[in-house]
């Protein structure tokens, strides 16, 4: 009786040392959050943008209100918003004079770093990805933007 015990004692022990490897965290890594291109939202009449399935979604009534811009001017306005390999969002609108730089944070994105690009506004601003980081085109200037600012470019 007590040999039977400890026989079924060792083997459970056994069985549940061999199985904790499957317990164990799984990490995948090197990962690459980045998106291939930009998305260029347009905000609807109360200032949410919203992306095709599995991008992104968030109300930008804040964001122009960070521009000084007048309250509801994010609606029918163009946000554009890419996402670098750390995962980190970079979002900016024509007119806007910084490109703003977020994580992604449980419901919400959270402001890491605002990017003064041009005091009087970008004309026409867009983003490229880049092995380097994200790339912004704006007012004929070219940046190189990571996610503490801006890694290179402007004015030559």
């Amino acid at each position: 009786m007590v040999r039977e015990r400890i026989r079924t004692s060792a083997l459970v022990c056994l069985v549940a040392f061999l199985a904790l490897p499957g317990c164990a965290t799984v990490t995948l890594k090197p990962a690459d959050f980045s998106w291939s291109f930009e998305s260029v939202l347009t905000a609807d009449a109360s200032g949410y943008v919203k992306g095709e399935p599995k991008t992104i979604a968030f109300n930008a009534n804040e964001l122009f209100k960070a521009e000084k811009r007048e309250p509801g001017a994010a609606a029918g306005s163009v946000v554009r918003v890419i996402r670098n390999a750390d995962g980190y969002y970079f979002v900016t609108s024509p007119g806007f004079k910084h490109v703003y730089i977020f994580t992604g944070a449980t419901g919400k994105l959270a402001l890491k770093k605002r990017v003064l690009i041009a005091e009087q506004g970008m004309d026409k601003p867009f983003f490229n990805r880049r092995d380097q980081g994200v790339e912004l085109v704006a007012n004929g200037q070219t940046y190189l933007l990571g996610k503490k600012g801006i890694i290179s470019g402007g004015k030559k």
